[in-house]
């Protein structure tokens, strides 16, 4: 073994320990702007609040993530209603803001980690699974 070979050998170590040392860099990196996109995230859960009203204005619903109700509001067109028909476009339009949330927090979720993310996924698949939409803004 000649002094090229052994400095050959160090200089490809110190290669070696510089490439994972770029790589850890990058992981935490990569790790700082998800913990960052997560609380942007979180965050939205808290603010998000999505507004339906029903296609003659009979009822306005808010709605929060999560399916939490921040407002109900009856316009006057719901007196012309019988009792049960406006019970029915209530819970439609209550559903549809649910909704509405939901998928404003999905897509919110795409703009910050990519629409193929697994987190962009799972919260569109909630969105249609756990808060169906009715058609009733359709």
């Amino acid at each position: 073994m000649t002094e090229d070979d052994v400095n050959d050998d160090t200089f490809g170590i110190d290669d070696g320990f510089a490439a994972a040392r770029r790589q850890l860099d990058d992981i935490n990196r990569q790790a700082q702007q998800n913990r960052e996109r997560a609380q942007a995230l979180a965050a939205d859960v808290e603010t998000i609040t999505e507004s339906v009203r029903s296609p003659r204005g009979e009822v306005t619903v808010r709605a929060r993530v999560g399916g939490k109700l921040a407002g109900l509001e009856f316009g006057p067109a719901a007196e012309g209603l019988a009792l049960p028909v406006l019970a029915q476009l209530t819970l439609e339009t209550i559903a549809e803001a649910q909704h509405k949330a939901m998928s404003v927090l999905a897509d919110r979720s795409a703009d910050l980690f990519g629409a193929e993310s697994d987190i962009a996924t799972s919260l569109k698949s909630d969105a249609r699974r756990g808060y169906p939409t009715t058609g009733l803004e359709s």
